[in-house]
C-alpha cells in the first residue's frame, strides 16, 4: 500500500450549499424560489461537471478542483453567501489518502496448510493507520455479522473484550437476513446502517481490532466483486488524525472474495455455510480460529504535505 496525504484540502460539498442558503434572508430567499428553472442551463452545469474534462472529480485532484471552484461561482452568482470564514464557500479539511500497493500479499496459515491470497483477483486491503508501514500477523475471529445492535436484541460481540482486541476480524457484509417470524429484523430488505462496511470496521476498531476481513457476495453485497476491486485499488481517503487524536482505527481493511473465503475457511477447519447459518441466530457465539493465520501487509507510501 501507499499513503498520500494532502494537508488543508478544500471541498465544496452539497452541505456548504444548505449552509449557504440558510443564511441569505427571507426575501432573498423568496426571489430565489420564484426564479423559473431553466432546464437548458441545468443541462449545460451537468454536462460541464461530468465531462471527461474533470478526470472523475477526484478528491484532491485536479478536476476536483475545478468543480469545486465552479460550483461556488455558480452559487455566487445567484447571490448567496459562503458559511466559511469571511463568506467564503469553502471549508478547509485536512485527509490522508490511501492507496493500496497491488504487491501487497495476504497470507494464511492454519492447521491445514498455508494460502497466498492475490490482491484484487482474491482480496483488497487497505490500512487505517495513516503511517508508511504496516505489518500485522494476528489471530483470526469469525464473529458472524460483526453488529451489536440493542435495540434489535443482537450482539455479535459476546464475551470478553480481550476476545477481539489485536485480532483479525472476519464477517459478512449485509445484515443478518430477515425471516418469516421476523420479516422486519434489520430492516427486512432494507440495507441498514448496521449492514454497511463503515459501520462494520468502526465496531471492530472500537473493539480495538487490528483489522477486518469482509467475506463477500455478490448477492449479499449487492454488487460483483469487480465493484470492490475498482473502488478498493483507487485512493481512498480518511479524515487526518493529529497527534492528540484518540479515534481509533484499524490497521488492515479489507474485503476477500467467496472462492478466497471458503479456501481461508478449510485452512481453519471450518465450513463457510455452516457458519453463515449459524450467523443469522441471535445465539451466534463468536468463533476463533487458533493456529490461524499470518496476515502480513508492508505498505509502501508517497506524503505530500
Amino acid at each position: 500500500m501507499s499513503i498520500r496525504t494532502r494537508m488543508g484540502l478544500h471541498l465544496a460539498t452539497m452541505l456548504t450549499l444548505v449552509v449557504a442558503i440558510g443564511i441569505t434572508g427571507f426575501s432573498q430567499q423568496r426571489r430565489l424560489a420564484n426564479a423559473s428553472l431553466n432546464e437548458q442551463a441545468i443541462r449545460a452545469h451537468i454536462k460541464f461537471l461530468s465531462s471527461d474534462l474533470l478526470e472523475g472529480r477526484g478528491t484532491g485532484a485536479r478536476g476536483g478542483e475545478i468543480a469545486a471552484n465552479y460550483i461556488a461561482a455558480q452559487m455566487e452568482g445567484l447571490g448567496l453567501k459562503g458559511a466559511g470564514a469571511n463568506g467564503s464557500f469553502f471549508q478547509p479539511v485536512s485527509l490522508v489518502g490511501v492507496k493500496a500497493d497491488p504487491n501487497t500479499k495476504l497470507i494464511i496459515s492454519g492447521r491445514n496448510g498455508k494460502e497466498s491470497f492475490k490482491f484484487a483477483d482474491d482480496y483488497v486491503a487497505f490500512t487505517g493507520a495513516q503511517i508508511d508501514d504496516v505489518e500485522v500477523d494476528a489471530d483470526l475471529v469469525f464473529v458472524g455479522y460483526g453488529i451489536n445492535a440493542p435495540e434489535q436484541r443482537w450482539n455479535d460481540y459476546k464475551g470478553e473484550p480481550a476476545d477481539y482486541r489485536d485480532k483479525i476480524l472476519v464477517m459478512f457484509v449485509n445484515d443478518p437476513p430477515a425471516t418469516t417470524d421476523e420479516p422486519s429484523l434489520f430492516g427486512g430488505k432494507a440495507l441498514t446502517y448496521y449492514g454497511r462496511w463503515t459501520y462494520k470496521y468502526e465496531e471492530a476498531a472500537r473493539r480495538g481490532a487490528a483489522g477486518v476481513i469482509l467475506l463477500h457476495t455478490d448477492q449479499s453485497a449487492g454488487y460483483p466483486w469487480s465493484v470492490v476491486r475498482t473502488s478498493n485499488g483507487a485512493w481512498r481517503f480518511d479524515i487526518a488524525r493529529n497527534a492528540g487524536d484518540n479515534t481509533p482505527f484499524l490497521k488492515v481493511r479489507s474485503w476477500i472474495t467467496d472462492e478466497a473465503a471458503r479456501k481461508m475457511m478449510k485452512l481453519a477447519g471450518q465450513d463457510l455455510d455452516d457458519l453463515r447459518t449459524k450467523a443469522a441466530s441471535r445465539n451466534f457465539q463468536p468463533v476463533p480460529f487458533p493456529e490461524c493465520c499470518g496476515y502480513t501487509a508492508r505498505p509502501r507510501s508517497e506524503i505530500a504535505r
